[in-house]
């Protein structure tokens, strides 16, 4: 296998991206096949970007959340066509908004209720858990915000279209996971803590920052440059109180964690050390397109060049047209990716998996997604490996 171009590709991202810095894991016919380092996690003080670095993982985290709730569809805990009422009682008698001619928004009645499905495939109607009312609720909490007690807060929202009628990325899974508190009696964190991160060895994955000595600055428009950011910190809300568990972007992680896990899923649900999280048929399930035409064009709405070729499925943009996406990778080829630029790729059908880790605000992360896919695959067949029949240049 030849990396070099991949390599060379992603040295040039601290001065020509402005990205402090990044990791890149890869796996072919299930074996680790590829690593790569460049860059800072702490520019100022010069701490490299290493493997054991750690980062927010933000809208990959939905990727872990869709994982644990399928894991309890496996073992018949609900069924996708469950109304979510039966389990958060809260959402039984919703109302929807409808702009009307004049200008102005009437509240009527939903005509269907919110699925379990709708929550996966964002299809619910659910906008924001940030809401007034959510904020009355922490503040009367003790400012906890624990994650079950903000969803149960967040159904006097009315919703923003009829459940099931359009796709629209908003705060769904935040709702798996108060769901699937209510269904295991457990807090959404000890759940995935014990049946996804200790199985299969991801020390560094959690609620909770583990280890501030290794965790990335978050650098806001940083200049590679000049080696300078216009600000540090977080501006994203994403945790209404420190107890919240948001099963939308919540989690943090390392490229070493994160690559074993979506090693799994590309190999049908079976990690590296043998520990199976998913069965082979929810992994096909999780990755076929869901999407109903009108939720479809919504999608293509929203992602934009990015999710070109895509779809949607339980939790993962799904390829279905890879010629549309310039893509090397194969129909079926499922995941996601993160709002500071993280990125997973799993592809059964080439027994490729790949993980992109960085965290910069401001830069255009998406534009070269697709790009770092295809210089990776394109490595693979240096070594001689059959090209996928998508005929697609880097």
């Amino acid at each position: 296998m030849n990396f070099t171009k991949l390599t060379a590709y992603l040295d040039t991202f601290y001065n020509e991206k402005n990205i402090p810095g990044l990791g890149v894991a890869m796996y072919h016919k299930h074996q680790p096949v590829y690593e790569h380092y460049t860059g800072f996690s702490d520019v100022e003080n010069q701490v490299p970007f290493r493997r054991d670095s750690i980062f927010k993982l933000y809208s990959a985290t939905k990727v872990v959340t869709c994982t644990a709730l399928l894991q309890l569809l496996e073992r018949e805990k609900y069924k996708l066509t469950d109304p979510l009422y039966e389990y958060i009682p809260e959402f039984k008698h919703m109302l929807v908004r409808h702009s009307l001619p004049d200008g102005t928004v009437d509240l009527l009645p939903s005509q269907n209720p919110i699925t379990i499905e709708h929550l996966f495939t964002m299809t619910a109607g659910i906008e924001t858990i940030h809401t007034d009312a959510v904020h009355k609720a922490v503040a009367e909490s003790s400012s906890e915000g624990r994650t079950l007690a903000v969803i149960k807060t967040v159904a006097q929202e009315p919703l923003a279209f009829e459940p099931g009628s359009h796709f629209k990325y908003t705060a769904c899974h935040d709702v798996l996971g108060a769901l699937l508190e209510v269904i295991t009696g457990r807090s959404f964190g000890q759940y995935v803590q014990e049946n996804i991160f200790d199985p299969l060895g991801m020390k560094d994955t959690s609620f909770q920052l583990k280890d501030e000595s290794r965790f990335c600055k978050l650098y806001n428009r940083f200049n590679g440059k000049t080696h300078t950011a216009e600000s540090v910190g977080e501006t994203f809300k994403l945790k209404p109180g420190p107890a919240y568990e948001s099963g939308g972007g919540g989690l943090y992680s390392t490229v070493s964690d994160y690559i074993i896990f979506a090693e799994a899923l590309c190999n049908y649900g079976l990690a590296p050390n043998g520990v199976r999280i998913l069965k082979p048929d929810t992994v096909d399930a999780m990755r076929s397109n869901r999407l109903s035409p009108t939720a479809q064009q919504d999608f293509a709405k929203f992602g934009g060049g990015s999710k070109l070729g895509y779809s949607y499925g339980l939790g993962v943009r799904t390829l279905v047209n890879p010629e549309d996406n310039n893509a090397l990778s194969q129909h079926g080829e499922f995941g996601w990716d993160g709002a500071r630029g993280c990125y997973v790729v799993m592809d059964p059908e080439s027994e490729v998996t790949l993980f992109y880790a960085q965290q910069e605000h401001g830069s255009e992360w998406y534009r070269w997604h697709g790009t770092i896919r295809n210089y990776a695959y394109a490595s693979i067949w240096d070594a001689g490996c059959r090209q996928p029949n998508n005929k697609a240049a880097v």
